[in-house]
């Protein structure tokens, strides 16, 4: 848990951080949305639930003004995770929560005016996955590297609130503190969202 809160302290620096004249707006982004095409190489992983579709709830905040770049920060969580939708008494609770920090790459208000705004966007953090089995013999509490990648949009609504669609993959990088059962990431998934844009 320590380099998860290592990660956010980053996180939070970075966006208070200098940045050029065109990266003027602060968005705060809320969303609803859900994992899906998942896989996990965890020994948490006994129900094959990473492949099922999941629930998530998370938040961005970010800094984009008119021209092509800016920065995101962004917490998601997933409950549930490593378990399928029976509920099978193999697992007690699981949970997958990611933080990442990412750039962004879109095209500029001069080109898309008052219509939905395309990105793309890269970044890289830190992932918490947590689960119980039934008799808690192999819990699982680890933190790991992570990678994202993925795109959306963005369409305002008004001059202060709008939405979002956002589209990303995530995978885990190196070894974490965990036990596995087979070779690949500890960890990967797509999460799909739409969530609301404040802009300030």
């Amino acid at each position: 848990m320590p380099r998860f809160l290592s990660g956010l302290t980053l996180l939070v620096l970075l966006l208070c951080a200098p940045l050029p004249a065109l990266a003027q707006d602060l968005l705060l982004m809320p969303y609803l949305g859900f994992t899906f095409a998942g896989g996990s190489s965890l020994l948490a992983d006994l129900e094959g639930g990473a492949g099922e579709t999941a629930s998530a709830i998370g938040a961005s905040v970010g800094l984009l003004g008119n021209g092509w770049w800016g920065l995101e920060a962004d917490v998601a969580h997933v409950p549930g995770f490593f378990e399928r939708g029976e509920r099978e008494l193999v697992l007690r609770g699981s949970f997958v929560t990611s933080l990442t920090g990412s750039a962004l790459v879109t095209l500029p208000v001069r080109i898309t005016r008052e219509s939905l705004r395309p990105y793309l966007v890269v970044g890289g953090g830190w992932l918490r996955a947590e689960a119980r089995d039934a008799v808690s013999s192999f819990p699982i509490r680890s933190t790991m590297p992570v990678v994202t990648a993925g795109g959306g949009a963005i369409g305002y609504l008004s001059d202060m609130v709008g939405v979002r669609f956002d589209l990303r993959y995530l995978r885990s990088l190196g070894v974490g503190d965990d036990v596995v059962i087979q070779t690949g990431p500890r960890v990967r998934y797509w999460r799909g969202s739409v969530g609301l844009v404040f802009r300030y």
